[in-house]
């Protein structure tokens, strides 16, 4: 007779994920909880665990690793780290605070765990895991239970297995991020600087930790979430994480002594931490300096420097040219363009699709123009946007513009944005020639219809409606007019009239109200900071 063949652990962990993929939950439960014990591990328990968590059954999750312990199976690190794992991913925690209490619950177990391992295993690496804690820390971020992340921080180690490695320290740099936001929703501008003040406290012992600990190393995701956790801070918090990118990225500013070579840690995320640093201090013209050095410095035969600026660090940087024509610099526009004209060539010439300028790129672009009041510099920034031959303009000619034929995606539409910009980009010129070719791309772009379409942001369509119709007033007063084309005046500030009514008091985009400080407050700021670190020097020494 045929001895039966016993069921094995791994084969009803195989049962257990069939059943949940088929929807049948409860019955995978049911036939776990059914199955002889010898056939049953920690590891076919963590399975169903995980299945409960992939559907968002938090609690039915929970009653598992507790139903697990009864039944005399120890958790281990993988069920601790399955579990905060998958509890991290609730976001809206005021509606599941019954899961943030089993958090803390299960923090306390894996800390008994730890302990336990410690005296039992010492040499057993794989259990001494500090990711539960990671996740852990990011559910207090997220739940906004801030101080308990240092209470957590400070019961660590710090030597050995268990002392904070950098998964740690990004958790808990992205939790003051998370702060930071929801104190700026709130309008809470002391518990930012508190955040951000926290985020170089948090920095400082990280590095008496990388002191006691050889093997600690940082990587740029760690660097980034650094830079980005000190930028909403106060001034003295965003200077010190300039001394972060200068001593982490080797990036100089003007004056400094400029290394040979890009550090290592500098990737795209850190450079779009430094340059949305330099942004949010007003420090338009280091964001310049600094994507330029490294610009100059990409070896474009090496695959991997390839990918060091895409088109989010070029919209910082045209957002950077926009800001310092509000100041009163000279030449930006050109500059921009020449961003432009750079990203485009790349792209062709190394099949980089995230090199390709943005509808957005385009309209800061458009808006330093704008700015500046450069309307052959405008006109060749929407070449480039929408293959439209814009500079083949005759006054007083009825030929339409031409489109060249350019691979697919490289043509974007022309919107609502893109035509408000060139009609004040002319009227901001003060000349009556780029009044009237603003004119003649408005009508082969059918701004009527772009007018009327209400899915478009209320500002530009009341913005356009009411450069509409001061562009027909300077047309009407220069005179040579066709009747046919007063006709289509009249009835384009009719439609104007009508969207300006329907938009009033329409919010005003970030970008198109950001205005740089003067420059004494600029210097102020400057001043400040420097005498906020003379003064720590001096204290230092005393």
């Amino acid at each position: 007779m045929q001895k039966k063949r016993l069921l094995k652990p791994y084969d009803l962990s195989i049962q257990l994920k069939r059943l949940c993929s088929e929807g049948n939950l409860d019955g995978a439960i049911e036939r776990l909880k059914l199955t002889p014990r010898d056939a049953q591990n920690v590891a076919v328990w963590n399975t169903m665990i995980s299945e409960c968590l992939s559907v968002e059954r938090y609690q039915l999750s929970y009653d598992l690793f507790v139903d697990m312990k009864r039944r005399g199976f120890s958790p281990n690190s993988i069920t601790f780290s399955t579990m905060l794992s998958g509890i991290s991913l609730i976001k809206d925690w005021p509606k599941y605070s019954k899961q943030l209490q089993n958090a803390h619950s299960l923090y306390e177990s894996y800390l008994k765990h730890l302990e336990s391992v410690k005296f039992h295993e010492p040499d057993n690496s794989k259990e001494l895991s500090l990711q539960p804690l990671v996740a852990y820390i990011q559910i207090l971020g997220d739940a906004g239970d801030y101080h308990k992340i240092f209470d957590v921080y400070f019961a660590m180690d710090q030597e050995g297995p268990l002392a904070p490695d950098r998964f740690i320290f990004t958790a808990m740099f992205k939790a003051i991020s998370a702060r930071q936001r929801r104190s700026v929703t709130d309008g809470e501008t002391s518990t930012r600087n508190d955040a951000a003040s926290d985020a170089k406290h948090v920095w400082m012992q990280m590095e008496k930790v990388m002191q006691k600990n050889p093997d600690f190393f940082l990587d740029p995701g760690l660097i980034a979430t650094a830079i980005r956790a000190l930028t909403r801070g106060s001034p003295n918090d965003q200077s010190f994480a300039f001394t972060i990118i200068h001593d982490q990225l080797g990036l100089s500013k003007p004056g400094e002594d400029m290394p040979k070579r890009l550090s290592s840690n500098l990737n795209a995320w850190t450079l779009d931490a430094t340059l949305q640093l330099c942004n949010a201090m007003q420090k338009h013209r280091l964001a310049v300096h600094f994507t330029r050095q490294v610009m100059d410095k990409i070896n474009w035969d090496k695959v991997w420097m390839r990918y060091l600026i895409d088109a989010n660090h070029i919209q910082k940087l045209l957002r950077a040219y926009a800001g310092l024509v509000a100041l009163g610099s000279l030449n930006e526009s050109s500059e921009a363009l020449g961003v432009l004209e750079w990203s485009i060539q790349n792209d062709v010439i190394y099949n980089l699709p995230k090199l390709t300028p943005t509808a957005q790129s385009y309209h800061l672009a458009l808006m330093t123009c704008c700015r500046s009041a450069d309307w052959p510099t405008a006109v060749r920034v929407y070449e480039l946007m929408t293959g439209i031959e814009a500079s083949r303009f005759e006054p007083g000619g009825s030929r339409s513009p031409t489109v060249k034929e350019r691979s697919k995606g490289k043509n974007l539409p022309t919107d609502v944005e893109t035509i408000s910009f060139l009609l004040r980009t002319a009227l901001a010129a003060n000349n009556i020639t780029y009044v009237q070719h603003a004119m003649w791309l408005a009508d082969f772009a059918c701004v009527d219809t772009l007018l009327s379409d209400e899915h478009t942001a209320a500002f530009y369509r009341s913005k356009l409606a009411s450069t509409l119709m001061e562009a027909t007033k300077r047309l009407q007063e220069a005179g040579g007019f066709t009747q046919e084309q007063e006709k289509t005046w009249s009835s384009y500030r009719s439609l104007a009239r009508q969207v300006l009514k329907s938009t009033r008091g329409s919010p005003t985009p970030g970008v198109e109200e950001e205005r740089l400080g003067n420059i004494r407050t600029l210097v102020d700021m400057d001043n400040y900071v420097a005498f906020e670190m003379a003064s720590r020097s001096t204290k230092s020494r005393t």
